[in-house]
């Protein structure tokens, strides 16, 4: 027993050092060694465990062992969790026939991506999640010293595999989400469901869905996945998903939560940075899809190494940029 307070009271000093001011994280998957994330950064469990499904396979009936077991891993590691909620269960949804849908992640995710058929029951689950992990001290999670603050409400939802429904329908749910959150936990903070890139498809599909969310979250959200051939946008969609949001009078910070590069990965994330990222998350080493190479994740790790932290970064010249910190410090980067 002595042993377990001292354990928690270094986890309590060890939350309250500068994780949260780290600039860059990982996609996470809790069964891939290599892709658990690193000490002192964000991570995005990707699909992760917050899934309706995974949680309550039964009406009434929430097994949080995979949720407990990603929380207690980003504490012990000093991480601070992005948790991404997808609002679909398949007990709920052939409550009221729901078509199946396809999704990318296999037989283990939920077989059914559209609308609750009962809100009321998705609120059920919802208030269940928030009330474990919000760390105030009523039904937590045992041992949580690190809450989860941060909420991805959905993912993609202008692509079918992600989910089966219509824009009005995704307004519906992520409002209705962000406001039981918000509610449940008046610190929450709500992260924009990523948009899935700034092709001409994505920019019609977010210009008339973001006026009817922009007063339900706090993070504007954009990803970045190179193609099939390896094309990339250089800024890796910041600056065109930048403009969007200006077109349509939102004003919040970018995060970058799904980074995929081609060519130079520091490049690319110093030119998302210039261009308003606050945040960067890799989609990380085994992720599906074209793979960095050796030399440039070994790169991209030095920078991270040597420039997290950093308060703000401005450019020097076309290729020289500074970064200044909290301390009044400052360090250049050529790249």
């Amino acid at each position: 027993m002595k042993k377990l307070f001292f354990f928690i009271i270094f986890l309590i000093l060890f939350s309250n050092s500068s994780f949260s001011e780290s600039r860059f994280g990982e996609l996470t998957e809790i069964r891939d060694e290599k892709m658990h994330g690193k000490e002192g950064q964000w991570v995005r469990p990707h699909p992760g465990p917050f899934i309706w499904n995974h949680i309550e396979k039964e009406k009434g009936n929430f097994n949080w062992e995979d949720t407990d077991k990603y929380v207690f891993y980003a504490q012990q590691h000093n991480q601070i969790i992005l948790a991404t909620i997808w609002p679909h269960a398949n007990w709920e949804q052939k409550s009221c026939k729901r078509k199946k849908a396809r999704s990318p992640f296999g037989k283990k995710f939920t077989k059914y991506l559209s609308k609750p058929c009962s809100m009321d029951d998705y609120k059920t689950f919802l208030l269940k999640l928030i009330d474990r992990y919000d760390g105030d001290g009523s039904n937590d999670m045992p041992g949580l010293t690190k809450p989860i603050k941060y909420w991805d409400i959905m993912n993609e939802p202008e692509f079918s595999m992600f989910f089966k429904g219509s824009k009005e329908d995704f307004i519906e749910i992520f409002n209705f989400s962000s406001k039981v959150i918000k509610e449940k936990q008046p610190d929450a903070v709500i992260v924009m469901a990523g948009a899935a890139g700034m092709f001409p498809e994505n920019r019609k599909y977010w210009k008339s869905v973001l006026p009817e969310i922009k007063n339900h979250f706090d993070i504007a959200n954009i990803h970045h996945i190179s193609g099939p051939e390896g094309q990339c946008d250089k800024e890796l969609w910041v600056d065109e998903f930048s403009a969007l949001l200006k077109s349509v009078d939102v004003n919040k910070p970018i995060w970058l939560t799904e980074a995929m590069t081609c060519g130079s990965p520091v490049r690319a994330y110093v030119n998302a940075f210039l261009n308003g990222a606050e945040l960067i998350i890799d989609v990380g080493v085994n992720a599906p899809g074209p793979k960095m190479s050796k030399k440039g994740r070994k790169k991209l790790n030095d920078f991270i190494a040597e420039y997290d932290g950093f308060e703000s970064i401005k450019s020097i010249s076309k290729k020289k940029v500074e970064f200044t910190y909290k301390d009044g410090s400052s360090k250049t980067l050529e790249f």
